[in-house]
């Protein structure tokens, strides 16, 4: 039995769903960074350390490189898929620190600006780095006998990052009640969980395993989200987890 087979799909695997929605996904995390990043560093409004310009680096990278992958598999060169495919693995690990240093400095940021709860939007940093970095291990252990659920777990992993990339434009809605910016953020991930049904049971005749695990794990996360940032008991934790502010 093939490994198709096993995984319940069939001939027709529509590997061009994934390419064309790798593209799309990084076109929203490029376009999201003109005003707080990319101006800024223009015209020299803002300072930005050297890791933050690293943890840039990797995230747009690791979008690149998840690009270049299914397209890869898209075009059928598998064995340099294979090749490539180490390199995602030690840039995964290097986005790991990079975030949570990412999670500190805002933390920080906003207790230098006098914020009330510095820490309630540590959650979805810590959120989205869990969320990720579970996409991703278990994507790699099913990468040998369970390539489809490998190629959702990535494509899930990868709205993990998109959707704080997309916060930069909602961010900038300070008219707008901070719990409507939470579920605005998901307008721009459930579309493509939605399009991944449609795509499964165009080509599988059924909405696969993976995809209804990524439902699974994404929506409880999303609608506590706003509650749990919020809550006394995180913003007590969340200076344990990320140090004390130090400016």
């Amino acid at each position: 039995m093939s490994v198709a087979e096993k995984d319940g799909t069939v001939k027709k695997s529509g590997k061009g769903f994934f390419a064309s929605t790798a593209i799309l996904m990084t076109l929203i995390v490029v376009l999201s960074f003109p005003l707080t990043y990319y101006l800024p560093v223009i015209n020299a409004s803002r300072q930005f350390d050297i890791l933050h310009h690293a943890h840039g680096l990797a995230f747009f990278a690791w979008f690149g490189l998840y690009v270049w992958q299914t397209q890869l598999v898209f075009k059928g060169k598998l064995a340099r898929h294979r090749e490539i495919g180490l390199s995602g693995l030690v840039l995964t690990g290097a986005m790991l620190p990079l975030g949570y240093w990412m999670a500190q400095r805002a933390a920080e940021v906003r207790a230098a600006n006098d914020l009330p709860r510095p820490y309630e939007f540590s959650w979805y940093n810590f959120a989205d780095m869990g969320l990720f970095t579970g996409f991703m291990i278990a994507a790699v252990v099913l990468v040998t006998r369970h390539k489809e659920w490998h190629r959702r777990l990535v494509y899930t992993a990868a709205l993990s990052l998109m959707a704080p990339a997309a916060t930069r434009w909602t961010l900038k809605l300070t008219y707008v009640d901070p719990f409507v910016l939470d579920i605005l953020v998901y307008f721009v991930v459930y579309p493509f969980l939605i399009a991944l049904v449609f795509h499964d049971r165009k080509h599988l005749g059924k909405v696969h395993p993976a995809t209804l695990a990524s439902f699974a794990v994404l929506l409880p996360v999303h609608l506590t989200g706003a509650w749990i940032a919020r809550s006394d008991w995180w913003n007590e934790i969340a200076p344990w987890l990320l140090g004390p502010p130090s400016i």
